[in-house]
């Protein structure tokens, strides 16, 4: 029996022009959820994929995008058992 986990991470993104960027990294294939935050950094992105390298090319794609000045990446531990929050599927009910 073989279970499949997948690997999220959350990618913290500076911008010039926030309010432009966050719909373009919505749509980014590989991003389950984005939101813009107060302060410093102006974006917090959630990226889940089925290994590292996947989830690296998801956040070369953000990282190539008009407006991000810089980002910041942290891999998520699996400790729990209890993946990433999935709010957008939340929202579909």
């Amino acid at each position: 029996m073989s279970t499949q986990t997948k690997t999220w991470c959350y990618v913290f993104i500076t911008s010039r022009h926030p309010k432009r960027l966050l719909p373009r990294i919505r749509a980014i294939s590989g991003v389950i959820h984005a939101d813009a935050l107060f302060g410093s950094p102006d974006i917090i992105a959630i990226v889940e994929g089925e290994h590292i390298k996947q989830m690296d090319e998801v956040i070369d794609e953000i990282a190539e995008q008009d407006d991000v000045i810089a980002i910041d990446t942290k891999v998520a531990r699996w400790l729990d058992g209890i993946g990433p929050p999935r709010p957008y599927a939340a929202a579909a009910r």
